[in-house]
């Protein structure tokens, strides 16, 4: 199987996007705005309470489209189920949360590798030569 993809919103702020390589569609396309999705009308409750901790610290990553709104709300109410009975939760369902996480950058792991190429260069010992 082939790996996904990676969103040109990432690599644009990983540092690696190239114009010529990634840029899949017509000249005239216009990739969504950045910004945090407008939450899904299914949200009530416990789940709508994570929506918001979550916009509150990943909103400004510019991370998020639109597009995610589907997915980040299912990630919300497997959270807002977690929350609730981390005893009762099944294992299936938390490793569904955790790739969840992974693809939506909220790990550690995930957010390393979105931030490692923000990082500044390192000198080149051999530049003088």
């Amino acid at each position: 199987m082939a790996n996904r993809r990676t969103p040109d919103n990432v690599l644009k702020l990983s540092g690696t996007y190239r114009a010529d390589r990634h840029q899949n569609g017509p000249a005239d396309y216009q990739p969504p705005a950045a910004g945090y999705p407008v939450a899904p009308a299914y949200l009530s409750g416990a789940a709508r309470a994570v929506w918001t901790e979550l916009e509150a610290v990943m909103g400004n990553c510019g991370l998020y489209t639109q597009a995610d709104a589907a997915k980040l709300g299912r990630y919300c109410c497997l959270e807002a189920q977690f929350r609730d009975d981390p005893a009762e939760f099944p294992a299936a369902r938390l490793t569904q949360l955790r790739l969840m996480e992974r693809d939506l950058y909220l790990d550690p792991e995930a957010r390393a590798k979105v931030g490692a190429a923000r990082q500044a260069p390192k000198a080149n010992p051999f530049a003088d030569l």
